[in-house]
């Protein structure tokens, strides 16, 4: 009788740790995945933007510089992992740009139109803390007639 108990205990444990197991090799999957995303679509009101999605620091250092041109609705989103005052500057950058600043609740708190090429080496930042920047075409705010407290969805 002993002995039955012990192998319906170890078989027990042995299920336990493999559904253990199972669960944390799908979060891993789950999340590299998003990880490696990096092209995606947000919405600004009505107005649907194709992202790249700086994470790293290597990817937000290079930003849209030495870029001869970005379509028409596209962008890049940098994400940063809390809220806090990023400035940004073209250096080497050759595209006049619009760029948002984005706090945690997803609303557009700061906006800086037609930043020229020729600004560098003067920065721009929020006087709020931001999580997200966005850089779209010089422009892009006027056409699509985007405003401080718009939301931005992603």
């Amino acid at each position: 009788m002993q002995n039955e108990k012990t192998k319906k205990i170890k078989l027990a444990l042995r299920f336990s740790l493999a559904l253990i197991a199972s669960v944390l090799a799908g979060y891993l999957f789950h999340n590299a995945n998003l990880s490696q995303n990096t092209h995606q679509q947000l919405k600004v009101n009505s107005t649907v933007i194709n992202i790249e999605i700086a994470k790293t620091s290597q990817e937000k250092a290079k930003g849209l510089c030495c870029r001869d041109s970005l379509g028409e609705n596209n962008g890049m989103l940098f994400v940063y992992d809390k809220p806090g005052f990023y400035s940004f500057w073209m250096k080497d950058t050759k595209i006049p740009l619009d760029i948002y600043w984005i706090n945690s609740d997803k609303r557009i708190i700061h906006i800086e139109e037609n930043v020229l090429p020729a600004s560098y080496p003067k920065a721009y930042v929020s006087k709020q803390m931001a999580q997200y920047v966005l850089e779209t075409n010089a422009g892009f705010t006027k056409k699509y007639d985007i405003a401080v407290g718009d939301t931005v969805g992603f």
